[in-house]
């Protein structure tokens, strides 16, 4: 009796076409999850800079382009670390979170952006109202 050593041909073949199936499946479900994390960094960073803002006005500080360097230098563009994570004065490009300030009302408009430019999000603060007693 002769014994077998090794795979058959048809063996190997149906293991190749079985992970070519599974990989068939769970890659776009990786590439889904990239896209997903890179927006929620995005979402993050709306988020700071909204905290940061709202910390602002409170105090009756200005909103401007310091800021803006401020928090470059603590994040980064989730799509692409070349430009910056947050600009002033202007629409938000791929990954970016716009902040505008509205001179007339003082509401700061916050915006951010997902890796084709499409807006995800937009928070707009108020400043706060001056309270008056009256007695």
């Amino acid at each position: 009796m002769k014994k077998r050593q090794g795979f058959t041909l048809l063996e190997l073949m149906i293991v190749v076409v079985i992970l070519g199936v599974l990989a068939l499946i769970a890659v776009p479900s990786l590439l889904n999850a990239v896209d997903e994390s890179r927006q929620s960094a995005v979402l993050g960073n709306v988020s700071a800079a909204s905290s940061s803002i709202a910390s602002r006005l409170a105090i009756g500080a200005t909103v401007d382009a310091a800021l803006i360097g401020e928090l470059n230098a603590t994040s980064e563009n989730p799509y692409n670390s070349a430009n910056p994570a947050f600009v002033f004065g202007g629409a938000c490009g791929a990954g970016q979170v716009g902040v505008q300030v509205n001179a007339g009302t003082g509401e700061v408009t916050v915006d951010g952006c997902d890796g084709g430019g499409n807006q995800l999000t937009q928070k707009v603060l108020l400043p706060p109202a001056t309270a008056t007693i009256n007695l």
